[in-house]
């Protein structure tokens, strides 16, 4: 178990999403921008979260604000840029996509997080690095995956020591589910209800 002071939490709020053509984070979801309803349930669990993302429209929600120190490599990029400028020793990761995110879910993460370890949500399918904790001694390994372009984020946890948390088991693989287009967003809507 990690505890909180120990924790910094990032979220990635990227540029324009392709297929949804705006910047996720801020689009509303149940009357309220997406990114804020984690926010608020981070706020509920005391931890301390930044934002990044190159947009300055992101500064209104009160968190400090960071750009990518290594420019257009995707979550790759965010990762090494929280693990920079992260005072913890331990970084969770999150995507501004997915305000499902609950506190079982966060708790979870940081139950079962090991010092020194990647912890990563899975839903027993395949595992999501963008609901997960990392340690920031991964961070030369993350800088040198970076410069050889081995972007794709899931190979990299596989390769390092690491602990899953299968959200299976606690029935919670709803917070897995992310946002990528109008369409999703509507269904969303329709069926979630609030991460408490």
């Amino acid at each position: 178990m990690i505890e909180k002071e120990a924790i910094e939490v990032f979220i990635l709020a990227g540029g324009e999403s392709r297929r949804m053509g705006t910047d996720k984070g801020l689009l509303n979801f149940k009357g309220t921008p997406m990114i804020l309803h984690i926010i608020k349930l981070l706020d509920t669990l005391n931890l301390k979260t930044s934002i990044i993302s190159s947009n300055k429209e992101y500064l209104k929600f009160g968190k400090p604000l960071y750009t990518d120190i290594i420019p257009k490599k995707g979550p790759m990029g965010g990762l090494y840029t929280a693990l920079e400028y992260s005072k913890a020793p331990m970084v969770i990761l999150l995507a501004c996509d997915m305000p499902s995110i609950n506190k079982e879910g966060i708790q979870s993460l940081m139950t079962v997080a090991e010092p020194g370890k990647i912890t990563v949500a899975t839903d027993s399918e395949r595992i999501s690095p963008l609901l997960a904790c990392y340690p920031k001694s991964v961070i030369e390994k993350v800088e040198k995956a970076i410069l050889a372009d081995e972007l794709k984020m899931q190979n990299f946890v596989s390769k390092q020591p690491h602990v899953i948390l299968n959200l299976n088991a606690l029935e919670n693989t709803a917070i897995l589910r992310n946002i990528n287009t109008r369409e999703e967003l509507q269904a969303a809507e329709n069926t979630e209800t609030d991460g408490e």
